[in-house]
């Protein structure tokens, strides 16, 4: 199992969007392309994170990067708090923030695992693809039940172990490497993003989630299950040809009893 030490070093050098390109005084056109090119690989984000839902509602981001969604939070009038574990990433959500002119007291360092927060104070909790990076998943997911009020709602995304993207590491780190024996949670833990990733199965989330109420589970189609090559991709009409169980993301939604 990585450290939290090892996950921290990695985010902090390349957090999730910049790719490691961080510039000494970014700009708001350094901001924006990030943006664009998140939200034309993954537009779906808005349907599942519904930012114009939660006027005058307190939101927690946990893994806020470098506060892409939690921007289109705060411009919907959320009540927003954004938490890292990583100082670099809070760093530029601030920078983000202060561009936009909004206030950024409320963008925190801080461990998943360990929310700084009190019981049943948020009504909306979003992860968009980070608590599979963090080592223990479990106590993030009952940390998140911890500060969530009663009836609020959750959205969180994580990755699924048979994605084509599981796939695709299988031939390259598994079959191509003579490693046919190689198993799925091995290579997300050694060769996708930070040491230790994680990623599960529907019915696995399902005992996770065990202590939500009216918890849905969705696999999505991403751009990523239908790479080719490093940075390409096949047009997204073929996402349409593959059965949704086999894509690279999960998004878990559900309440607090």
């Amino acid at each position: 199992m990585a450290s939290k030490e090892q996950i921290i070093h990695f985010w902090d050098k390349k957090p999730c969007g910049t790719n490691g390109n961080i510039p000494e005084c970014p700009n708001l056109d350094y901001f924006n392309k990030i943006r664009a090119n998140r939200y034309k690989k993954e537009p779906f984000i808005f349907n599942y994170a519904q930012f114009d839902k939660w006027a005058n509602k307190k939101v927690l981001e946990i893994g806020c990067g470098v506060g892409i969604d939690g921007l289109e939070f705060a411009k919907n009038k959320a009540d927003y708090y954004g938490l890292d574990i990583t100082p670099q990433s809070i760093k530029l959500a601030k920078q983000y923030f202060k561009l936009n002119n909004f206030n950024d007291s409320n963008l925190i360092v801080g461990d998943a695992e360990a929310l700084p927060f009190a019981d049943n104070f948020f009504d909306y909790i979003y992860s968009w693809g980070v608590l599979h990076h963090t080592p223990d998943t479990e106590k993030a997911i009952a940390e998140i039940f911890r500060v969530l009020k009663p009836e609020g709602k959750f959205t969180i995304m994580l990755y699924n172990r048979h994605s084509l993207v599981a796939l695709q590491l299988y031939f390259k780190y598994g079959l191509f490497k003579m490693k046919p024996g190689a198993s799925l949670k091995e290579l997300f833990s050694t060769h996708h993003e930070s040491q230790g990733t994680k990623a599960y199965t529907n019915k696995e989330l399902i005992e996770m989630f065990k202590n939500f109420k009216q918890v849905k589970i969705v696999n999505v189609i991403t751009p990523y299950d239908l790479r080719i090559a490093k940075n390409k991709y096949l047009p997204s009409i073929f996402a349409k040809m593959v059965p949704s169980k086999f894509g690279f993301f999960t998004i878990i939604q559900g309440f607090k009893e």
